[in-house]
């Protein structure tokens, strides 16, 4: 059962604006990165005092010794009195569990949450006093326990004071074996300083040993930030240490001295510290030398904070010097990185005279981008309709490799090499070449006949190969497929993971060779991946793979490695085989223009028509024209379509000699109307 209280201030106005400000704050700091804080740097302290018990707002009484009038497994939604700073950020509510937490955020813990510590939950910090899984009592020799809140002392300096009043160490409904303690968890205003205080405890009936083991302790906005307790049953409650872990543990036993229970006026203390982690951290860009990064201010209003950045992920130390020191804003810019490199950074605030935080739990990862090689030129060409165009492109690194292709970005690879030729085509079509430096590698088995059991069986989404990119981009170019029959219809898809694998890129093809499991068809890709977890498959059609084969996983080379696939367990390996992997870096498209002239006549017409005689062809400085009284002019144009010379006066010889060596087109427009284009080659 599920009770919801509100505490309802005598100062309406004042709750206003403490709502207001502390939604705000919480907007400022970016609620959704708090991970960034470390409730590990609360400092800890014990001492020995008096328990006060409270009699405030009763949330929840038990009424019966059932497990569902025991108070067990319950939560109970309270406005705070007053706004608490934990782990760095304002709230105004918690959330109350009768297994003795309570928690921060807006997600609440699930009522059968006994692990408040180490558990994944998504609440954005907890406090424990006696986490586990906790019951109370109705009317055992006259004790019922309740679990209730109130605000003591005054404004600046009360408490939030939450108590777990007669409640057993374990969760039973037993009426014949029964200990009850009680405990509070105290929130300070203004400090924002955290206790647990614990009562006194005693056998209510019978006298059977009780023993286990609590989480006692902080944790922040996940499991890895954590500052608590722990005890084993070889040392008494009370001679705790901290927690290595946070499944770490405080181990009880209500018979025993050691290690015993808490005594009454135990109070653990933790105190934040003064000067705050900053929050929020991330890249807003990165570029082949330098990354731009930002973060959210820390609440400790900082002079300045102080920045490490390292191509290891090893994390500094207190006694590490910064990379970058003092700076003034929430961003900066990281300069004379290296091309295609993975950083980690990370970020503190440095409040004056010594006062530093710790540095930010979590790095900042990023990769910055390859330095891909320079295409220096391309060459387009004007044809006439009908006929195929060589496109060309230059780089002055004769390594690199030149893929030419039909879209600017995505779309299919046509051709490779410095020359491209276009098939016949009827109207001006662009095409893009792209650069690619690096050393291009295969992984994973080469065929099916390389491995046991090869066989045919129907593609279809279940089955898959799972990758995995490391440390720097890489350009997956290709795979081979073994398709059973041509013909069929086929879909590849790529997947980006890791846990939830989503369709990042998908490419159709229709298989064209009937394969015995030797002869490949080989799949073009050609899809930049950063560095993550990958799937892929295909769907359509049949095709060979290994099932129940001597597959081993993983396939790797540098940067890249399958690790993994369908029915892995079986050693199977299904479907995509020789991945080619490109380790360098690809420039961006140029595109390369292949003009189709509608004005010059395609070689059918040419040969229904009185065709002009141009020779020699290569000439050295003069063409002769066998008919010049049938041109009205006559230009030349490189083969571009740029124009060389116009408005020349069509006589039998023709001089030329100005011209570069090289490819023209000579363009003669006829007094029929018609034209004629002829290539001529000066030498």
């Amino acid at each position: 059962m599920k009770k919801i209280y509100s505490f309802l201030s005598h100062h309406w106005d004042g709750k206003k604006i403490i709502r207001h400000t502390a939604a705000a704050f919480i907007l400022l700091l970016g609620i959704h990165n708090v991970a960034d804080a470390q409730v590990s740097t609360y400092s800890f302290a014990q001492s020995s005092g008096s328990f006060n018990a409270v009699t405030g707002t009763v949330l929840d009484t038990a009424t019966g010794n059932t497990s569902t009038t025991n108070l067990n497994s319950n939560v109970y939604p309270v406005t705070l009195p007053f706004s608490f700073v934990f782990n760095g950020v304002s709230y105004s509510t918690v959330n109350v569990s009768t297994n003795g937490f309570i928690t921060f955020g807006s997600t609440a813990p699930t009522t059968t949450n006994t692990s408040p510590i180490s558990g994944t939950a998504a609440y954005e910090g907890a406090v424990a006093a006696f986490g586990r899984d906790l019951s109370s009592m109705y009317d055992i020799s006259g004790t019922t326990g309740n679990i209730s809140w109130e605000t003591v002392g005054t404004a600046p300096n009360r408490e939030f004071v939450v108590q777990w009043k007669n409640f057993r160490p374990n969760s039973t409904t037993s009426a014949t074996a029964a200990y009850a303690f009680s405990f509070q968890i105290r929130l300070s205003e203004t400090s924002n300083v955290i206790s647990t205080v614990y009562g006194p405890g005693t056998y209510i009936a019978g006298s059977t040993t009780i023993s286990g083991t609590a989480q006692i302790g902080l944790r922040g906005a996940s499991n890895i930030d954590f500052n608590n307790r722990l005890n084993a049953t070889t040392l008494e409650f009370f001679n705790s240490t901290a927690g290595t872990a946070s499944s770490s543990t405080q181990s009880f036993n209500t018979a025993n001295a050691t290690p015993g229970m808490p005594s009454s006026g135990l109070t653990y203390t933790w105190t934040p510290p003064s000067c705050w982690v900053p929050q929020g951290l991330s890249v807003s860009s990165a570029a082949v030398n330098s990354a731009n990064i930002t973060w959210s201010a820390s609440s400790s209003g900082p002079a300045g904070y102080d920045i490490y950045y390292s191509t290891s992920s090893v994390p500094p130390s207190s006694t590490t010097t910064p990379t970058v020191s003092n700076i003034a804003g929430t961003s900066a810019t990281l300069s004379t990185l290296a091309p295609a490199t993975t950083y980690y950074v990370w970020v503190r605030s440095n409040c004056g005279a010594g006062n530093i935080s710790v540095w930010s739990l979590l790095p900042l990862q990023f990769t910055t981008l390859c330095q891909p090689p320079v295409i220096s030129s391309v060459t387009g060409a004007s044809v006439c309709p009908g006929s195929s165009a060589a496109l060309s492109a230059v780089t002055a690194d004769p390594a690199t490799v030149l893929t030419w292709h039909d879209a600017a970005t995505g779309g299919n690879v046509v051709g490779s090499g410095p020359t491209f030729n276009t098939p016949a085509l009827s109207n001006t079509t662009s095409y893009y070449v792209s650069a690619t430096n690096g050393t291009s590698m295969f992984v994973g088995p080469a065929t099916p006949n390389s491995l046991t059991a090869s066989a045919t069986t129907g593609a279809i989404t279940t089955y898959y190969i799972q990758f995995e990119v490391t440390n720097q981009p890489v350009t997956l170019v290709s795979t081979d497929v073994f398709p059973a029959s041509a013909g069929q219809s086929t879909v590849l898809e790529i997947l980006q993971g890791p846990t939830t694998f989503n369709v990042v890129n998908t490419i159709s093809f229709t298989s064209t060779i009937a394969s015995d499991g030797t002869i490949p068809q080989t799949v073009p890709i050609n899809m930049l991946l950063t560095p993550g977890t990958y799937r892929m498959r295909i769907s359509g059609g049949n095709y060979y793979r290994n099932y129940t084969s001597n597959a081993v996983f993983p396939y790797s080379i540098p940067n890249f490695s399958i690790t993994t696939g369908s029915n892995v367990s079986s050693d199977s390996y299904y479907f995509m085989y020789n991945l080619k992997v490109n380790s360098g870096c690809e420039s961006p498209r140029m595109m390369v223009m292949a003009t189709v002239n509608s004005n010059c006549l395609s070689t059918s017409e040419v040969k229904g028509k009185d065709v002009m005689k141009v020779y020699p062809n290569p000439f050295t400085d003069v063409i002769h024209l066998d008919r010049p009284e049938m041109v009205k002019s006559i230009q030349v144009t490189e083969v571009s379509g740029k124009l060389i010379r116009q408005n020349i006066q069509a006589e039998p010889v023709l001089k030329l000699d100005g011209l570069a060596q090289g490819l023209y087109m000579l363009i003669l427009e006829m007094k029929d109307g018609t034209k004629q284009s002829v290539k001529i080659i000066k030498k």
